[in-house]
């Protein structure tokens, strides 16, 4: 009985082991790749399953820039903290295009946005304008955060008042001699005013 047994076993080895390619073989190496493919697939389908829906689609309205970022690490504060700089680097991209169409318009108005004098003087409003609003104003509205494969993924949704930043551009406008005094300068300020009153966030 014992003789029969392990010639049983004997076979099943033998069995499986014909089936494993050898090590060292193309089709060893290609075993390898597709099942490190396989396992990258599985990695990708959890973490995508577990997107919460508000960061696959972040609100759009007329009030306010949202990103939402995320971030991975062991320690959970640190995902977090990763999660929010993507968020913030993100917005700051949203920010500077919001600031940038909002003086294109201002130049339009003014009819002066061939003049290299305000090309210049409207450059550099825009690029401090931008600094300023990166480093204020903005919140976060939602997190979310799970633990997968011994790490920890964060999710976090940060919002910035669009008239918030319509307001420092403004501000800098006023400030600066030659754009404030140019041409119908103050009609494009009473329509960017009006503008920010419109899209200020309730």
């Amino acid at each position: 009985m014992k003789k029969i047994i392990f010639l049983i076993s004997s076979l099943i080895i033998l069995a499986i082991s014909s089936c494993s390619p050898k090590p060292g073989t193309p089709e060893a190496d290609l075993k390898i790749r597709k099942d490190q493919i396989e396992k990258v697939e599985k990695k990708v389908e959890e973490t995508v399953d577990s997107i919460p829906k508000w960061c696959l689609n972040p609100p759009i309205n007329d009030f306010a820039l949202s990103a939402c970022g995320t971030g991975e690490s062991a320690s959970m504060n640190m995902a977090r903290n990763r999660a929010i700089l993507d968020a913030k680097r993100q917005l700051a991209d949203s920010i500077d295009s919001e600031i940038s169409s909002r003086m294109e318009d201002f130049l339009k108005s003014t009819g002066m946005d061939s003049n290299e004098q305000v090309k210049q003087a409207s450059q550099i409003v825009t690029k401090n304008t931008t600094i300023q609003a990166k480093l204020i104003g903005y919140k976060q509205t939602k997190t979310d955060a799970f633990s997968m494969n011994g790490k920890y993924q964060f999710y976090v949704l940060i919002e910035y008042p669009v008239g918030k930043a319509n307001q420092a551009l403004l501000n800098q406008i006023k400030q600066d001699g030659v754009l404030s005094t140019q041409k119908d300068a103050d009609k494009a300020m009473a329509e960017l005013e009006a503008e920010i009153e419109k899209r200020k966030k309730k």
